[in-house]
């Protein structure tokens, strides 16, 4: 205090003091996150400091929408921490009186799952997962890969407990992997691999049953190689349409199964009608001993035959069916359709696999009264090499 005197009065002054009181305006305060993105069912710790510093001041982490996911207090030095665990991505700031802070975004990520089932060529290979959040109705993004590259994308819905089930037919042999993701407005992308699967090539020959004779018998028709009662068992007739087949990939001529016909399977030579012309017709390659039923100029069946040896051969050229005869011939030819003089299209017991018949088309039994129901009379034959 001091004393002045102004004009004969005295007069008394106070220096101003400034003192601590809680009424003061708060100064700023801050917000951290541990983690920009977190797994859904994680969380992610939030650190932050109040400017003064200042012990057991309360501050509430607060989202957008305004409502409180956690509260904490200040130490003595302003610090302060909390942990929230949002189910959603999540815009945040903490709140000090009057004060915010600049916002914290937290990124949610999905968590995903998934499994590819047995890989086997010309089979549907069966992916299943998961998505924690489940979003009924959303679409999960799978896609295979072989070998490293991408082969095809499914686009596969999730169920009300977020489930998803696709399927991918495997068309070619490889080592092969699936990848599965969903994101949405409310979440991260989330991802999950699975893998390696490989296609197997197991030996296959007549006795042999199971999945894989079924895959290789599907797949023979596919290509139109003459096959009946398409089943799990490799017999006879199984072994015929194998041997036609071989024949006409330019293989061994035998009618077993290895690595190779199942490659070849997968990316086959496609044989191609000598003529284009309208209707129906019989062509005999006796280049590679396979006889093909072909219409409108497309191959539609390949058989295993076996033509004339050297010393009586099968002539080339183009002819016609002129006669036939249910059941068997004087010279025991089984359902003969003859084409040209006494050379006849007809079933016998021994069908090799290089020509060797007196100048006929020999066909396996079991197919010898199906070639015959189909050569009608003046039906044309083309032979050649």
């Amino acid at each position: 205090m001091r004393r002045l005197a102004l004009g004969g009065f005295l007069v008394l002054a106070f220096a101003c003091v400034t003192m601590p009181s809680a009424l003061a305006a708060a100064g700023p305060v801050t917000l951290s996150a541990s983690a920009g993105t977190i797994d859904f069912g994680g969380s992610v710790g939030l650190t932050g400091q109040i400017s003064p510093p200042a012990g057991g001041q309360a501050v509430d982490i607060v989202d957008v929408a305004g409502a409180v996911l956690a509260s904490t207090t200040t130490n003595a030095g302003g610090s302060f921490a909390a942990s929230v665990s949002p189910n959603a991505n999540v815009t945040l700031h903490a709140v000090w009186g009057n004060e915010v802070s600049p916002d914290v975004s937290i990124g949610v990520r999905a968590l995903v799952t998934v499994h590819l089932g047995p890989v086997r060529v010309f089979d549907r290979a069966v992916v299943r997962g998961t998505v924690t959040p489940a979003v009924a109705g959303a679409t999960v993004a799978v896609t295979l890969t072989r070998d490293g590259k991408p082969v095809a994308d499914r686009s596969a819905i999730m169920g009300a407990a977020g489930g998803f089930r696709t399927t991918f037919t495997i068309e070619d042999p490889g080592t092969y992997r699936v990848r599965a993701a969903f994101a949405d407005p409310d979440h991260v992308r989330g991802t999950a691999i699975d893998g390696p699967a490989s296609t197997s090539f197991p030996s296959l020959g007549v006795g042999s049953s199971g999945p894989f004779v079924l895959l290789l018998e599907r797949r023979l028709v596919e290509l139109h190689y003459r096959l009946v009662d398409v089943d799990q068992r490799y017999d006879f007739r199984t072994a015929d349409a194998v041997l036609a087949f071989r024949k006409v990939q330019r293989m061994l001529r035998v009618s077993t199964v290895d690595a190779g016909v199942w490659r070849a399977l997968a990316n086959p030579l496609r044989p191609r009608a000598r003529s284009s012309t309208k209707g129906f017709h019989i062509e005999v390659d006796q280049t590679r001993q396979v006889l093909y039923t072909v219409r409108d100029g497309s191959v539609t069946n390949i058989m295993h035959v076996s033509t004339g040896k050297p010393s009586t051969p099968t002539r080339d050229g183009s002819f016609s069916v002129t006669r036939k005869l249910a059941g068997y011939s004087g010279h025991q030819l089984y359902y003969p359709s003859y084409f040209d003089g006494d050379r006849a299209i007809h079933g016998w017991p021994d069908v090799p696999t290089y020509a060797a018949s007196h100048g006929c088309v020999r066909v396996p039994y079991w197919n010898a009264r199906w070639i015959y129901g189909l050569a009608a009379i003046g039906t044309r034959v083309i032979v050649y090499h």
